[in-house]
């Protein structure tokens, strides 16, 4: 009996040295195989080889959103000393959240092992940092080109420019992102380039935006209505007033009683247009219809129909415009 458990502990112990013999260096060190002036390595680990490939690319990501993140720090910080706009603060903190980051371009699995004693796999993430150089920097052109078409105004100041604008600078924050990671990676650092890209993306979409909106509603009898379109559209930015801008927005408010029930009833609509004067087309419509309620009148009920009126518009009518932009 002695001998046979002195057998299994040696076995065991072979065993376990067998395993440590086989366990790859890039395990542990990732950079001992995959050394840092040519590579950017991670290294993941999981039930399975799928899940370690997919920790280990995870891994590689977190390093340059790490980074990212730093960066958005430092920036933050120089601004508060330097001073800055807050268009340019906003954009800065939205790169952290940059999709850029979510598929990182060159990266592949050149690796795993499975360490069958302790049932984990371990995979090893990499970048190539030379070639994955050129892949980023040609996608930092590609990236950059269309940020700039997007700001030309050849047809001048109109909606459609702010929208190509708002998606210039959706495209800005990718460029941030991409041209950190190229000087990471040890490619030209294109920083400033960029920035100074941000700069002029960030004026033309103010120059955008100034675009004067007369807004004009019937059947308002306060003016309450005309203040909640106008209200939405100065959040947005844009400017409001001037009887010869190109662009209206003109509404329509309808009322009509009920049937009446324990309350006085009044329906209602809001019918309104965004209208290029130059061409005299819909740019986009916007539309509310509800219900108001009250116990004492129909004078009553009726007044109420302006209040829910101008909450509708607040809550609704900004994302509507949003969604126009972002469509064009």
């Amino acid at each position: 009996m002695k001998n046979i458990c002195l057998s299994a502990f040696f076995t065991i112990g072979i065993l376990m040295s067998v395993s440590a013999q086989n366990k790859p260096a890039w395990v542990d060190r990732p950079s001992a195989v995959y050394p840092d002036r040519l590579y950017v390595s991670a290294v993941g680990a999981g039930a399975d080889r799928q899940a370690a490939e997919r920790n280990a690319v995870a891994s590689l990501t977190s390093f340059f959103k790490q980074s990212v993140t730093s960066r958005v720090s430092i920036t933050d910080s120089e601004r508060q000393v330097n001073g800055g706009s807050f268009s340019e603060s906003n954009l800065s903190q939205s790169i952290e959240a940059s999709a850029a980051l979510d598929k990182l371009i060159g990266a592949e699995i050149k690796e795993t092992w499975g360490d069958t004693r302790n049932q984990v796999w371990y995979a090893a993430a990499v970048m190539e940092k030379n070639k994955c150089a050129v892949l980023y920097a040609a996608e930092l052109d590609k990236t950059v080109r269309e940020a700039k078409s997007l700001i030309a105004m050849p047809d001048g100041v109109t909606f459609e420019a702010v929208a190509r604008c708002k998606k210039a600078r959706e495209l800005t924050v990718n460029a941030d992102t991409y041209a950190l990671v190229l000087s990471m990676l040890g490619g030209q650092d294109r920083r400033r380039e960029i920035s100074a890209l941000v700069s002029d993306v960030n004026i033309a979409f103010e120059e955008a935006k100034s675009i004067p909106v007369d807004v004009r509603v019937k059947g308002d009898s306060n003016g309450r209505i005309k203040a909640a379109f106008a209200n939405a559209l100065t959040a947005e930015g844009f400017r409001t007033g001037g009887r010869n801008s190109r662009f209206v927005l003109e509404a329509t408010l309808s009322t009509s009683p009920a049937p009446k029930t324990a309350y006085f009833n009044t329906r209602y609509t809001v019918d309104a247009a965004l209208i290029d004067t130059n061409t005299g087309a819909e740019l986009f419509t916007f539309n509310i219809a509800d219900r108001e309620s009250h116990p004492a009148s129909q004078e009553d009920a009726d007044s109420r129909v302006l209040q829910g009126a101008q909450r509708k518009i607040a809550e609704n009518f900004p994302a509507a415009l949003q969604e126009y932009l972002e469509a064009n």
